[in-house]
């Protein structure tokens, strides 16, 4: 989502789609490259479908490794690129039903919009063949997007319980972001106005926004960080490898 709340979609992990993602795009980034390197080359063949594509901004990535990629979404993108139209919660159309035997399984940043839960995970079970894996990160601290379709913010023992209850192994799992990347986070995806549109509301206005812009450009400097580990019992992001024995 852009600054004036129009939703836009994410079509390349290497850019920001907004100054709210300047601590969470980089995250995921790092953890899906990190995961692809934990998998290795893919054998001849292999096939992977991204699930809750969007623009597909992972093809490019998966189809140099070698993954003959597919895409299932709700809905068409504006490239029209997705072969699949469905919910991972319902039942999967036969075209795509009978595909079964994915290597790889990917949902980044997706499950916080799918509603049936057990659905879903038994259809990830379902797809994915003998020893194949499926990759997901989830939001656990970020603003609500696309909404009205934005249902969980959840607890890697939350995706830990409904893999391993459709018989599917945590291989990794991680959580992102400290206590500096959620407060940045906060800080890069907050606005203030006036409550009132009156002449003497204006004037706290005016260091207040002095006063977030400066701790934005602190944050973002990443001079914290650097310097000062800060735990918390928030974080980022969840990031999960997942297997099928």
């Amino acid at each position: 989502m852009n600054n004036h709340g129009v939703q836009t979609r994410r079509t390349d992990y290497g850019a920001l789609l907004g100054d709210q993602e300047f601590f969470v795009t980089p995250l995921l980034k790092k953890s899906i490259d990190e995961v692809l390197g934990c998998i290795g080359k893919p054998p001849s063949g292999a096939k992977v479908l991204d699930i809750g594509a969007g623009e597909c901004p992972l093809r490019g990535k998966l189809e140099a490794l070698g993954y003959a990629y597919s895409s299932l979404d709700i809905e068409q993108n504006a490239t029209e690129t997705i072969d699949y139209l469905a919910r991972i919660d319902c039942d999967l159309p036969e075209s795509l039903a009978l595909l079964r035997g994915f290597d790889l399984l990917i949902l980044t940043e997706v499950l916080e919009h799918v509603a049936d839960w057990s659905k879903a995970f038994d259809n990830l079970s379902k797809m994915l063949k003998s020893g194949g894996y499926c990759l997901i990160t989830t939001p656990f601290f970020y603003m609500l997007h696309e909404e009205p379709y934005d249902f969980w913010r959840p607890t890697d023992h939350a995706i830990k319980y409904y893999v391993e209850s459709n018989g599917l192994e945590v291989v990794k799992c991680k959580r992102n972001g400290d206590g500096w990347d959620v407060l940045g986070t906060l800080l890069c995806s907050t606005s203030l106005c006036r409550q009132e549109k009156r002449i003497w509301n204006f004037l706290p206005l005016i260091p207040a926004k002095i006063i977030l812009k400066i701790a934005q450009i602190f944050f973002k400097s990443r001079i914290f960080q650097k310097n000062i580990d800060f735990q918390m019992r928030f974080y980022v992001g969840n990031l999960f490898l997942i297997k099928k024995p």
